[in-house]
């Protein structure tokens, strides 16, 4: 505060000396043209340094060239000169209505000034908050409005922010838990943080209401409630905030406010979301998986039943019919716990471990894996000998293939075929997996890669869990691809997906694939 005083008095005393220097300048030019002007004349010139004055300094610098100019202008420019004696009455109302002119004139131009100065305030507070709402707009967390709002409101303040926040201090209680901080070990700081977060009204510096505290504290108003203050501590702590500063740290502690009600009421909403997404998924997979699982189950249970019962029953033939059975629903249920698992890692956001490949393994490795499945479905493979290497995650390869290709053999008739193609296109290796089934109904191009997605036109026994397509696509965005359906021109789906063609430094993946 001492400081501020004496800044004030600088600044006081520098706008008096310049008043003086101004009336002594008018007086030097005045003088020499005494016995040449009129005393109305030079009345006017008085006028001018008070003029200048009042435009540029506070209404005390105004008064002071008024007083002196019209002293100067009695002493020096009329008679009797050199004395303050006024031997003419009439020489009393110039007097009289130089004072009046002079201080209207002060008053006027003082008055245009601080309205030009409260402008500015007002631009800059606009100025201010336009530039921390463009800046919050996007975010999505507290933390983050905590942070942007204390650099913006810290720079144009020259100050130290420190934001409290009721959820983490407990304002609302008798006894807050005040940070580690220096200024909260003033009782005053403490009981006017309280009491901005109580009355939702400013306190500390400047204001009526604790006015001896070293810092400004500003409630974070939103519509609904006091989110918590703000702590504005000067830098040096000396310093007093100006009333516009007390202004702008108020409208940008509402703006911090509301984003900080938007950001809470959002993340609430997301737990929400996220909680009606996961019942909903916990009840199609239960829905689904019921169903799937037993399926073979049942038909497990029935020929291990019947190989149990006497040997005399069943010919060699019944039983390798059974052990089939067996065989194959136990390697359904396989396939439907593995996809399980891969959507479990399709939700918890699987990376792709990429490596450089012919694209030829991993398509051969899946007809290999699917040779029982592809038995009635003739397999075409057009793949380029030029086609180059890919960055790609081997295992996860393999499955979205091994996915594609049960997918089609699913939903075509025995005896149709499906085409295995590549080709590059720039910066990425396209691969389609075709048939000639009936194809994607119109409408549902992006509907079958949602989980549980069923296509019409086969039983469900044989369409699966309606979980690989979704497999597939999670696959596809852990290698930066993207995965769609288009209609075959010879009839049937063409499954297509890309694999972009960045990946690790090729020189490190060339030994291995010598090896």
């Amino acid at each position: 505060m001492r400081r501020d005083r004496l800044d004030l008095g600088r600044l006081l005393t520098g706008e008096y000396a310049r008043a003086i220097g101004l009336v002594a300048l008018t007086t030097a030019v005045a003088l020499p043209l005494r016995s040449r002007l009129q005393i109305t004349d030079i009345a006017m010139l008085y006028l001018l340094p008070v003029v200048a004055v009042a435009a540029r300094y506070r209404r005390a610098a105004a008064v002071l060239t008024t007083v002196l100019g019209i002293a100067l202008f009695d002493l020096l420019f009329v008679p009797p000169y050199y004395t303050f004696a006024v031997q003419e009455p009439a020489y009393i109302l110039t007097f009289l209505v130089m004072l009046a002119v002079a201080l209207v004139m002060s008053g006027l131009t003082a008055r245009i000034r601080e309205h030009a100065e409260e402008a500015e305030a007002r631009e800059r507070r606009t100025a201010a908050l336009y530039a921390m709402s463009s800046e919050l707009t996007p975010v999505a967390t507290p933390a983050e409005v905590i942070s942007i709002f204390k650099r913006h409101l810290g720079q144009l303040l020259q100050a130290r922010v420190i934001v409290l926040l009721d959820e983490e201090v407990g304002l609302e209680s008798e006894a807050p838990r005040w940070p580690d901080d220096a200024v909260f070990e003033s009782q005053l700081v403490r009981l006017a943080a309280a009491w901005t977060y109580r009355s939702g009204k400013s306190s500390g510096q400047g204001t009526p209401h604790s006015a001896e505290a070293e810092a400004l504290i500003v409630p974070l108003r939103s519509s609904v409630r006091i989110q918590g203050v703000a702590v504005i501590v000067p830098e040096p702590e000396e310093r007093t905030l100006e009333r516009g500063q007390r202004l702008t740290a108020e409208v940008l502690a509402e703006r911090a406010g509301i984003e900080l009600e938007r950001t809470v009421l959002g993340e609430r909403h997301r737990r929400a979301t996220v909680a009606v997404e996961a019942e909903r998924l916990r009840s199609g997979l239960l829905s689904s998986v019921s169903h799937d699982l037993r399926t073979p189950l049942s038909a497990i249970e029935s020929a291990g039943t019947s190989l149990l019962q006497d040997e005399r029953a069943l010919s060699a033939e019944d039983r390798r019919g059974m052990a089939r059975i067996i065989v194959e629903e136990s390697r359904r249920m396989s396939r439907l716990i593995n996809n399980l698992l891969d959507l479990v890692r399709v939700e918890a956001g699987m990376r792709a471990v990429k490596q450089w490949l012919p694209l030829e393994e991993p398509v051969i490795s899946a007809l290999g894996r699917l040779e029982v499945t592809l038995h009635d479905h003739p397999v075409a493979l057009k793949l380029p000998a030029d086609l180059p290497l890919v960055p790609v995650d081997e295992v996860l390869l393999e499955q979205l293939l091994i996915n594609l290709l049960e997918n089609a053999a699913h939903h075509t008739p025995p005896g149709t075929g499906i085409a295995v193609s590549a080709w590059p296109e720039p910066g990425v290796i396209i691969v389609e997996v075709a048939d000639q089934g009936p194809g994607v109904p119109p409408g549902a191009e992006e509907q079958v890669f949602d989980r549980f997605y069923r296509g019409p036109g086969a039983a469900r026994e044989s369409q699966g869990s309606g979980l690989g397509l979704a497999i597939c696509r999670g696959i596809v965005a852990a290698h930066g691809g993207r995965i769609w359906v288009e209609r075959h021109p010879g009839g049937g789906a063409a499954f297509r997906f890309s694999l972009p063609l960045e990946g690790p430094p090729i020189e490190a993946a060339i030994p291995t694939l010598h090896a």
